[in-house]
């Protein structure tokens, strides 16, 4: 299995792509956590040297240049890291690659809590991510999670009932300022598909994609299929509606139609995924 980490050229990438998915789609309980380890921290080290990393810190960067100019604040940098449906990454070889994105760009950014969930993480996935120094949640709170401070949210190829989830719980002035989103591109979404359809399980996305700045992530990684159509999206205070306005009216919790790609509070709770 050492090949998956080879580097990957752009004529190869067809068979490379049919080795790699034969590595991580075989569905095993068991994970040789020790052997995993060492494997992540090499991929971590040549995600670092990437261009594709490069690039990606240059476009947080100037998203973080946005936030201090418009809001005029000292430090936007954010506190805190919280990733949400990354996949089971012993299995899967883009979430593999998204995990030593997103880890990389913890330490890039000093970030010293870093939260994760997925239902799909199974125990030697949580045993990981514990020994990175990272927590995992235990309940599935289906992305609605309070940013209260700064907060790099790292949603990649998430449903968008997630995302909607996330900008729902987080409807006021003071809680869509501290957040950095990484997900799939509005822009992209709210020409995917007529908007009757999209307000079926994105109305958040679709309400404040006005007031959102997004900044493109562009794609040059040398795996396709990894980071494609991603967007970093912040919501600087100063182009938000004030406080007092109708824009913010408290609302019910978003439901939605069965979502084959997500998996319910209620649905996790009858699961046993070890």
């Amino acid at each position: 299995m050492n090949d998956e980490f080879c580097k990957v050229t752009r004529k190869k990438w067809i068979v490379r792509t049919k080795v790699q998915s034969v590595c991580y789609d075989k569905d095993s309980s068991e994970v040789d956590e020790e052997t995993f380890l060492r494997r992540l921290t090499t991929l971590r080290e040549r995600m670092a040297d990437s261009d594709y990393f490069a690039q990606a810190l240059i476009t947080l960067g100037e998203a973080m240049i946005k936030l201090k100019t418009i809001c005029q604040a000292r430090d936007n940098n954010p506190k805190r890291l919280v990733c949400f449906g990354i996949g089971s990454f012993t299995r899967s070889y883009q979430a593999l690659h998204q995990l030593a994105f997103i880890l990389c760009t913890q330490k890039h950014y000093g970030i010293k809590e870093a939260i994760f969930f997925d239902p799909v993480f199974r125990k030697g996935e949580k045993n990981i991510l514990e020994r990175l120094d990272c927590s995992v949640m235990s309940d599935n709170c289906e992305a609605k999670y309070e940013a209260d401070i700064q907060t790099l949210f790292y949603l990649p190829h998430c449903p968008n009932c997630l995302t909607n989830n996330l900008l729902w719980r987080n409807w006021r002035r003071k809680h869509l300022k501290n957040i950095i989103l990484i997900n799939n591109s509005f822009e992209s979404l709210s020409c995917s598909k007529p908007e009757r359809l999209l307000r079926l399980d994105s109305n958040y996305i679709l309400d404040i994609m006005s007031y959102a700045v997004e900044l493109p992530l562009e794609d040059d990684y040398e795996v396709n299929n990894v980071f494609n159509d991603l967007s970093v999206h912040i919501f600087p205070i100063a182009n938000l509606p004030q406080d007092d306005s109708e824009f913010w009216q408290e609302k019910e919790a978003p439901t939605y139609n069965k979502d084959p790609e997500m998996i319910s509070a209620e649905e996790f709770a009858k699961l046993s995924l070890n």
